[in-house]
């Protein structure tokens, strides 16, 4: 997938011959649509009509981001629909077959933020304390979601989900450098560097999960572990929960530990509660996110390497297959050991 992101605001977009011209000041460039795949835009960026017809037209799925970069939209075409995939979803929503989908997107989540621990523990060689305890604790609830003959309740899955996640963070604050500021995670608005980077990343990953939901049939607002919670994208955010860690995190926590990014390049948010990414870490954090989208990794139900973006679209693609059958197994979390 070739994914262009429009970061610069100003930029005009229009359309001539299957191509599409931006243009900002005296800087042009054309980008043939055929070799393009995602569209992302950032506020402050112009699509003629011209533009819009050409991207609904042929297909090209296009998400509009924030300033602070959460989800605010997407362009919607003619798409391929299965109403029989439909009702399935929503057949299983709030039953036992939901909740064990729900149980396993969790136990996935959990299994990736450990992995992370662990990789960080081996070259620490065992040093650190918070890290170890992190990895021993969240390996208890692992073999309790694997064990359990039927799955628990979500008021149950969200409090093991809260514990780990509160854990994780603590431990992975003390591989944070003091210079960022980071306490522990907060969001809005994020209050120091790491999270802003966090927050953003996390917006651009429910983008591009909500795009991989409805390329696979399903219901983007209809959940299992969130559920049915009005005006929010329940299914994308359930289906984000095993890629948090593995492309979010991995990238912030890479991030940090170089020298690429500096507390000059965030800015205060306009209410001055908050923090920003200025220009110039947006485009390198945005870099950052698409090669780790782009790298690829086994997935063990197809033995073959695929793109982690794939990967996102064939869970997508597992869950409808299993809400379909109404088989379990059809759907296993994925985890990078």
């Amino acid at each position: 997938m070739t994914t262009l992101y429009l970061t610069e605001p100003g930029t005009v977009v229009s359309a001539k011959n299957q191509t599409l011209d931006l243009k900002r000041g005296s800087w042009r460039r054309s980008c043939r649509l055929a070799e393009v795949d995602l569209l992302v835009v950032l506020p402050g960026v112009q699509l003629t009509g011209a533009a819009i017809a050409l991207l609904l037209d042929s297909g090209v799925e296009t998400l509009f981001l924030r300033r602070d970069g959460r989800f605010r939209g997407r362009l919607q075409g003619q798409f391929h629909s299965n109403p029989t995939l439909r009702l399935a979803q929503y057949r299983v929503v709030e039953t036992t077959f939901g909740m064990g989908l729900a149980q396993k997107l969790v136990l996935g989540k959990i299994r990736n933020q450990r992995s992370l621990l662990q990789r960080r523990n081996r070259e620490t060689e065992g040093r650190v304390t918070a890290l170890v305890e992190a990895v021993d604790m969240m390996a208890v609830y692992v073999r309790q979601l694997q064990q359990l003959d039927a799955p628990l309740s979500r008021d149950q899955l969200m409090g093991i989900e809260g514990i780990c996640a509160k854990r994780y963070f603590q431990a992975m604050m003390t591989q944070v450098p003091a210079s960022w500021g980071f306490g522990g995670r907060n969001r809005r608005p994020p209050r120091d560097p790491v999270n802003a980077l966090l927050s953003w990343g996390y917006g651009v990953l429910l983008a591009r999960v909500f795009s991989a939901s409805v390329q696979a049939g399903l219901d983007p607002y209809l959940g299992f572990f969130h559920a049915t919670e009005p005006y929010r994208p329940n299914l994308v955010l359930d289906v984000m929960e095993e890629f948090r860690p593995l492309v979010v995190d991995w990238v912030v926590w890479g991030l940090v530990r170089s020298p690429l990014l500096e507390a000059r390049d965030f800015e205060p948010s306009p209410d001055g509660e908050g923090v920003w990414l200025g220009n110039l870490a947006k485009k390198l954090f945005l870099e950052q996110l698409e090669r780790r989208f782009q790298s690829k990794l086994l997935y063990p139900p197809q033995e073959r390497q695929l793109a982690l973006s794939q990967i996102i679209l064939e869970q997508g693609r597992a869950i409808a297959r299993a809400c379909v059958s109404l088989r379990l197994d059809e759907f296993e979390s994925f985890e990078v050991r």
